[in-house]
């Protein structure tokens, strides 16, 4: 990875969880804690970020989501293996529903063209299904959310309910082991927690580097979820942590 990818996958990183640790990232990335602490400085010096000791959070008071397309522009082979994998979850006659992740886009692209109905509130994942024929796509209605091309709030969550959604595939900025499913905006964390809710199965959605990870709310428990996918970025002992809480795991093999 290039230093400029690894800053701007920094400054999602900081955006996202709220606070980033020097340690954290340096495991992360794959180099030494002295080359994470100069990023910092770097990036604290043009204004994308506060340093703080240890580590860095977000310039001022900042709530609201990550823009769709810093989110797509980070761990992208991870979500490519991790979607690969979902899209295979998904047969004839489905009833899914798919949020507004940079993920679940990812899903959407892999989905084949087979009759399926999908329900989301995403505005970008609707648009990457508008040429399969056989699928047919239901755009929730509601408050559009620039930054993150989606629709939220009361009127996007009453929506879903209209449907008998058989499965729903969510993500989450941070998964946490004890405390379960994270994001940054609570309006987000609403909607998926209404997915959650109505769907008969659940499916998370999620790349390693989340693992270990508490964003601003949290949104649902490790034991309401069936089956987690992941990439082969994950730590073994959390995929054994996992499975003894029941939970199915998927590992998806990432080309790199």
């Amino acid at each position: 990875m290039l230093a400029a990818e690894r800053h701007q996958a920094i400054v999602t990183r900081v955006l996202e969880r709220g606070a980033v640790r020097v340690a954290q990232l340096a495991r992360e990335f794959a180099v030494t804690e002295e080359t994470i602490r100069r990023d910092l400085e770097k990036l604290d010096g043009e204004g994308k970020l506060r340093r703080t000791h240890g580590g860095a959070v977000p310039l001022g008071d900042d709530r609201h989501e990550t823009p769709l397309e810093i989110r797509e522009a980070v761990q992208t082979l991870e979500k490519r293996a991790i979607a690969h994998v979902a899209a295979r979850h998904i047969i004839e006659g489905d009833v899914i529903a798919l949020d507004a992740s940079s993920t679940a886009q990812a899903v959407a692209r892999d989905l084949p063209n087979i009759a399926v109905t999908v329900v989301t509130n995403s505005i970008a994942v609707a648009s990457s299904l508008m040429d399969r024929g056989r699928v047919r796509v239901f755009l929730c209605g509601g408050m559009m959310d620039g930054p993150s091309r989606s629709m939220v709030g009361p009127i996007a969550e009453q929506f879903l309910a209209k449907f008998n959604i058989k499965k729903a595939f969510v993500s989450c900025q941070g998964l946490d082991l004890e405390r379960g499913l994270s994001v940054t905006a609570d309006e987000h964390a609403s909607i998926k927690r209404r997915m959650m809710d109505l769907a008969e199965k659940v499916y998370v959605v999620v790349d390693s580097s989340k693992f270990g990870v508490k964003a601003v709310e949290f949104f649902g428990e490790i034991g309401e979820v069936d089956v987690i996918i992941v990439d082969d970025g994950v730590e073994k002992n959390a995929v054994d942590a996992l499975k003894g809480m029941g939970v199915e795991v998927e590992v998806a093999a990432v080309a790199r």
